[in-house]
């Protein structure tokens, strides 16, 4: 029976197929192009406007959540305050504060109607500020003191660090939809605009320059930011034709020839002044330095030293300390990527007789006589931590009592004005003193797709 109802079924599938032959033919055809028309439609103008919503951005380094570029974590949240471009403190979260009590007491009143992501209102009482030493105290809903035990000026860029609740919700336009860490490290960071969920950014962090160009290049991220050079195996990124670059000077960062004050040779001023009176006037890697405080600082300050160059001067102050030199070579420490940097200033230094060995490094080491470094500049003038002589992290070894007390001063003073004077001093004395060159603020490029 079961044999003869697949008879009939198969019959009949044939004669429906003989007769409509023609319409299914046709449907098919239609169909199939229909599908590639659609296909072509999206690809063409539905998936690019998709596309503009999610921006798929790269950087180099390795952070943790707290420590990620101040770019991305202002897309989430901002501070009490905030810092201007030029070092001035302007309001953020808090519209005005006090200082009292000689400057160990500041008062800041929050700007009402602030919510965080989930939906609660910015008060005393959500302000969550982690600094040692320091007592909050909620004076009402909207206004809080912040008591130090010792006065400590840069404390108003300090509070300039964004405010964040529970479960890294913030105040920004964007909140952080999935973070991926390994070993402790951020791997990637979504971010979804908070007003438009289609508005999204995927951030990825790469170890090297070499890493994060080539994942341009493959397309995994149609944006890469702070690239040091724009050539990756012998391509150069300026020929491609859809790629715009920008390119700006990073002046965050400070690439620094510290001498080792303390050494035989190079404790004596004289040699110094030589050495850096020798060094190139322009380095193509970045905007040439000689102060450590960035020129478009309130605090900049252009000594009547500022800028001095002079190879015959140099040649003359190496003459007069011939004999310290006498049959030595002088070494210069660098990481591999600042290799050429110092294979110029070499080629400077033999001008003046000065024989030079360059030994690369693979990260900062415990004992140097030159070292070539980026510093990574305070957005506060403070560079105590730099240069005062009782600091580990003063790596120059550098000891000078009247910059010692100009850096304590500077952070005992919280007038602007009175602090503009104070670190004027501290450039004119640390540029004639020496104890390092300053060579130069980095030049950084955007690269994006167009």
């Amino acid at each position: 029976m079961s044999f003869i109802r697949r008879r009939y079924y198969i019959w009949l599938i044939k004669e429906y197929v003989k007769r409509w032959n023609k319409t299914i033919i046709s449907s098919i055809i239609i169909g199939v192009g229909a599908f590639f028309v659609a296909a072509f439609i999206i690809s063409i103008y539905v998936s690019p406007l998709i596309g503009k919503n999610v921006k798929k951005i790269g950087y180099v380094g390795s952070y943790t959540i707290l420590s990620l570029p101040y770019e991305i974590l202002s897309d989430v949240s901002y501070g009490l305050t905030k810092i201007n471009d030029d070092g001035t403190v302007a309001p953020a979260a808090s519209y005005k504060w006090d200082v009292r009590d000689n400057g160990k007491e500041y008062i800041f009143f929050i700007k009402r109607g602030q919510y965080f992501h989930d939906k609660k209102e910015l008060k005393s009482d959500t302000i969550e500020l982690k600094f040692k030493d320091v007592e909050k105290k909620n004076l009402d809903e909207y206004s809080i003191s912040l008591k130090l035990k010792e006065p400590y000026a840069p404390f108003l860029s300090s509070v300039s660090l964004p405010i964040f609740g529970k479960n890294f919700t913030g105040l920004g336009e964007y909140k952080v939809k999935k973070v991926d860490i390994n070993a402790g490290f951020i791997k990637s960071i979504v971010l979804n605009n908070k007003k438009s969920r289609e508005l999204r950014k995927i951030i990825n962090f790469y170890p090297t320059q070499d890493a994060l160009k080539t994942a341009y290049l493959l397309g995994e991220i149609d944006q890469a930011i702070g690239i040091r050079s724009l050539n990756l195996e012998g391509t150069n990124i300026e020929s491609f034709t859809n790629t715009n670059i920008s390119k700006k000077v990073n002046y965050k960062e400070l690439v620094v020839l510290f001498y080792n004050n303390v050494d035989s040779i190079l404790s004596n001023k004289k040699i110094r002044q030589a050495l850096n009176y020798a060094i190139p006037k322009t380095f193509e890697e970045g905007e040439r330095a000689y102060s450590p405080i960035p020129p478009h600082s309130i605090y900049f300050s252009k000594t009547l030293n500022y800028g001095f160059s002079d190879v015959a001067i140099a040649r003359d102050l190496i003459e007069t300390e011939r004999d310290t030199l006498s049959n030595k070579t002088i070494v210069i420490s660098a990481p591999f990527e600042y290799e050429d940097v110092a294979s110029r200033i070499a080629s400077s230094w033999k001008q003046i007789g000065v024989e030079t060995e360059i030994k690369t490094t693979a990260d900062l080491p415990a004992t140097f006589q030159i070292l070539i470094y980026p510093i990574k500049l305070p957005i506060d003038p403070d560079q105590y931590v730099l240069w005062h002589s009782s600091q580990l992290s003063n790596i120059a070894r550098y000891k000078n009592l009247r910059i010692d007390k100009l850096l304590e001063d500077g952070r005992l003073t919280y007038d602007p004005e009175q602090r503009k004077s104070i670190y004027a001093d501290f450039q004119k004395y640390i540029i004639d003193d020496i104890p390092a060159s300053f060579l130069y603020f980095p030049y950084e490029y955007t690269i994006q797709r167009k």
